[in-house]
């Protein structure tokens, strides 16, 4: 079959920033999987998980997101053997298998460039060029310092990494400063509104962030050099509606079915975020438990569909949004997540873009900021 999924592992869940928004905060920061746990997990994962899911087969992609925590924290040896047990122990199952790291890039410049080379340039970073949100014993300008530094270092290896900027209510103001940074040096950049779950989480208003994502859009359509989420997705889905474009988290439906979370003590869920929610957890991959009925709800997920969703003329590109927005907006797995206004107002943007400088001219930019 083709197809293709992705399995979040979280090796660690500590982490030597003190960002005032992560989801994460909660997990016991000592909390490590070892490499042989680690081959266990897969091996259960591989011969009971997969097998439900249909997302393996000689023809499927597998993309491998390691993540934390920190993964700069773990032991490099440690980190080495387990990024060589998946791809031996998942090869014969999927026909590619791509594997990439997100780090803060907090650690030395010999410690940043060994993963670097670990992984081959497949490093998502986040930024904050502003904030006083992502910290190192509490200091914003630490943690830009050694973040700068070790961005620096990379771009000598001819690698520039794409980052990720939450927007939160102190972010709205930050947020055409990142735009024009990422524009500048050249690197993709990632929209996401904050996460429910952090320490001290201040979140936009949906007004708010319907506003700015809007003016950011405006900003960047036909003007950037460089890609945008989730700007490039929705807007790729709006030129392209009759043929079948890939869906990506936040916009996808049948995320039990594509996307897999592995946590240190082997926990399972859906995804990053609803693991640091707690929501829905699917079984351990350590004690060789999946929770069949559990995950058969949330497969359900593809058909049971609120209602105003179906009438909308933008569900084909959207999906509904996020599920696990959705259960933290309305309790409910078929939810509606509450940034579909956000959505909503963007999608309009798009069509009044498109309507202006028309779907041919549009595809070929798309195209060529994407090359």
């Amino acid at each position: 079959m083709t197809g293709h999924m992705t399995l979040h592992v979280r090796l660690i869940k500590g982490c030597n920033a003190d960002c005032s928004y992560c989801s994460s905060w909660e997990g016991s920061p000592s909390e490590r999987m070892s490499p042989e746990a680690y081959r266990k997990a897969l091996s259960y994962i591989r011969d009971q998980v997969l097998p439900v899911m249909g997302s393996s087969g000689p023809g499927s992609t597998l993309t491998i997101q390691y993540v934390g925590g920190e993964i700069l924290l773990y032991p490099a040896a440690d980190l080495a053997e387990c990024v060589e047990i998946a791809r031996r122990e998942l090869a014969y199952d999927f026909g590619r298998i791509v594997d990439g790291v997100q780090s803060n890039l907090i650690a030395s410049k010999r410690r940043v460039q060994e993963l670097d080379r670990l992984f081959m340039g497949r490093i998502g970073t986040s930024v904050d060029g502003r904030g006083t949100q992502r910290t190192v014993k509490g200091s914003p300008d630490a943690y830009r310092k050694i973040v700068n530094a070790n961005r620096d270092a990379l771009k000598q290896r001819r690698r520039n990494p794409g980052a990720i900027f939450v927007v939160d209510r102190q972010g709205l103001g930050n947020l055409a400063f990142e735009m024009t940074t990422a524009s500048e040096k050249g690197y993709s950049l990632v929209l996401r509104p904050v996460f429910d779950g952090g320490r001290s989480v201040e979140s936009a208003t949906v007004a708010d962030l319907s506003e700015a994502f809007t003016d950011a859009f405006d900003g960047w359509v036909m003007q950037s050099q460089v890609p945008v989420e989730p700007f490039i997705h929705l807007l790729k889905k709006r030129l392209q509606p009759e043929s079948v474009v890939g869906s990506v988290c936040p916009f996808q439906r049948n995320c039990a079915e594509v996307s897999l979370d592995l946590e240190p003590d082997g926990t399972l869920y859906t995804c990053l975020d609803m693991a640091d929610s707690k929501q829905v957890p699917l079984g351990n991959a350590l004690t060789g438990t999946f929770d069949l009925k559990a995950y058969a709800t949330l497969v359900a997920r593809k058909s049971e569909i609120d209602p105003r969703c179906k009438a909308c003329p933008y569900f084909a590109a959207c999906q509904g949004g996020c599920m696990s927005e959705a259960i933290h907006h309305t309790g409910s797995i078929y939810g509606r997540s509450d940034l579909c206004a956000v959505w909503t107002a963007l999608f309009k943007r798009i069509d009044r873009a498109i309507a202006e400088h028309g779907v041919t001219a549009m595809r070929q930019w798309v195209s060529d900021i994407r090359a």
